[in-house]
């Protein structure tokens, strides 16, 4: 990892939440690797807390931070999953990725609405039941409060 995400997850705070934390529908920009085109991403992370959260920004940092550059969406679903649940020593990890490769949409393969979906879970996300509630809270459309 670089320094910049090493430096971004150690913005900790002490915690007494056991319960699923979720930030939705990020958006983040990347280059696909193949053909050096742009990627747009929908991120959706989820992690389950032991002795600590991360900083209430940082989980949309931590997407944008490791989308950009060349990458596979793969990598980068599996990648982020991992960070949160090593880094941050957490109960269990959930990654949640839409997107939209401009090389699909500008190479006329009719695919220019079509997007990618990829997903990792780590820990206790594993069990059904968690994973069910994280799918279901980020694909499903809520009411904005703004």
């Amino acid at each position: 990892m670089n320094a910049e995400i090493d430096e971004l997850l150690a913005k900790t705070f002490p915690a007494k939440y056991g319960e699923m934390v979720i930030s939705r529908g990020n958006t983040a920009f990347g280059v696909c690797p193949h053909h050096l085109l742009p990627v747009i991403y929908r991120i959706s992370l989820a992690y389950i807390p032991t002795r600590k959260v991360l900083g209430l920004s940082k989980l949309s940092r931590l997407a944008r931070l490791m989308a950009r550059g060349p990458t596979l969406q793969e990598d980068l679903t599996h990648e982020l999953a991992q960070v949160l649940h090593e880094n941050l020593d957490s109960q269990g990890s959930a990654v949640f990725v839409e997107g939209l490769h401009l090389c699909m949409a500008a190479r006329g393969v009719g695919a220019h609405e079509a997007r990618l979906v990829t997903s990792a879970v780590r820990g206790v996300f594993l069990e059904l039941a968690t994973r069910e509630e994280f799918i279901k809270l980020v694909t499903t459309s809520a009411q904005s409060i703004l």
